[in-house]
């Protein structure tokens, strides 16, 4: 058991699961006395091939191929304290140049400015103040949160910059919750860009159901991202866009590695000073259904309805406003989600591979562009799939 919180912990980090994990991610076991003073290096990485087969006036299709590694050295000093350095470096096959990233960019549109390599630093400090509670500055652990897909897109897992800020992290029995803040954008006096920063909070809230059956939870998600800041020297419009979402699930073990969970989430957008986004409020609902026949397979199913729903940094498909046709916006937005996923859990130590399909359904919606003019849109299918090959080893230093 384990190996496997571990494993799906690692999952997190490096964002493999498209659906959301079924068991709460645990932060790091508790360093032990003789752990004091550790050292060792830690190469974590994944090599990727993700095609995203999509078409229309949603969003267009792309190719993520490409590899990401994150050579870093973790020194235990005891007393709660871990440091750990490294870098984090991204390539895509064939690429020869990188564009100025935007802020969670999955898939940055090319411009002038361009970088031979996309390698950024790694630099992190964990204090553990408890075995429950602990808090990180620097790079995070944490890519996705716990957040579901409507609000954190998988893909920004292994292509998307490391977060960077503070993270609080409280993990038990009854409640896993995560407070943070990652800094996009800074700034200096006379900046000409504002600042940017994104802050949220994602837990869940469990209970127990007899005999070992498995367990009801209370989700609770909240994103908000900034952009202004006080520096008066500039002005600079402040634009504040929020995401939240609630809801109700159950989690039932049918064997050790069988079981079944049903949710359904209700979603919530709200903006503030953006006049780029046509409307202020939005909203969804996201029933889903997962199920684990065995320790190789995961299906599930989803159905996304939302009205004036934008997703911030969640998948495009459950968006009320299109990723390819500036101004166009749809008067609803209803999609059915079909998922599976094949990995080979036997080699969690040192490699995982996973291969996926997802199928996404568009039910009939109508369009309005920039200029007024209507269209209606009927039935769609999107396709993606993806094998990615994780590794992970670990060689003690000292």
């Amino acid at each position: 058991m384990r190996k496997l919180l571990g494993f799906m912990g690692l999952m997190g980090l490096m964002g493999l699961l498209p659906v959301e994990p079924l068991m709460p991610i645990k932060p790091s076991q508790h360093v032990l006395a003789q752990d004091t003073n550790r050292l060792s290096l830690h190469i974590d990485g994944s090599t990727f091939f993700i095609d995203n087969e999509y078409f229309g006036d949603r969003i267009s299709g792309y190719t993520l191929p490409g590899f990401v590694l994150q050579p870093k050295v973790e020194w235990w000093l005891g007393g709660g304290l871990t440091l750990q350095g490294g870098v984090h470096w991204l390539y895509y096959w064939g690429a020869r140049d990188y564009p100025a990233t935007t802020a969670y960019g999955a898939y940055p549109v090319y411009d002038s400015v361009a970088r031979p390599v996309h390698l950024l630093p790694w630099l992190q400090a964990e204090y553990r103040f408890t075995p429950q509670l602990k808090l990180v500055l620097g790079c995070l652990n944490a890519y996705h949160h716990h957040l579901p897909m409507p609000m954190y897109n998988p893909e920004l897992g292994i292509v998307g910059d490391p977060e960077t800020g503070f993270e609080l992290n409280y993990s038990s029995r009854l409640l896993d919750m995560d407070i943070w803040t990652d800094w996009r954008e800074y700034i200096w006096d006379r900046s000409p860009v504002p600042e940017r920063f994104t802050a949220g909070a994602s837990g869940e809230l469990r209970f127990d159901i007899a005999n070992g059956w498995g367990a009801v939870y209370v989700p609770l998600h909240f994103v908000v991202q900034h952009e202004g800041g006080q520096n008066m020297s500039v002005d600079h419009n402040i634009n504040n866009n929020f995401n939240g979402a609630t809801g109700l699930g159950m989690r039932i073990q049918w064997r050790s590695n069988i079981y079944t969970e049903f949710s359904c989430r209700a979603f919530w957008y709200h903006q503030h000073g953006n006049a780029a986004v046509p409307f202020s409020n939005g909203w969804g609902l996201y029933p889903e259904i997962i199920f684990h026949p065995n320790s190789h397979w995961s299906l599930a199913a989803s159905y996304w309805q939302g009205k004036d729903f934008v997703p911030l940094l969640g998948s495009w498909h459950f968006s009320s406003l299109s990723a390819n046709t500036p101004g166009l916006t749809f008067d609803r937005t209803r999609v059915v989600m079909l998922y599976a996923n094949w990995g080979d859990p036997v080699a969690l130590k040192s490699h995982y591979l996973r291969l996926y399909c997802t199928l996404y359904h568009y039910l009939p919606s109508t369009g309005t562009f920039a200029d007024g003019a209507t269209r209606e849109y009927g039935h769609r299918n999107q396709l993606a799939f993806g094998a990615v090959l994780s590794f992970f080893p670990n060689i003690k230093l000292h």
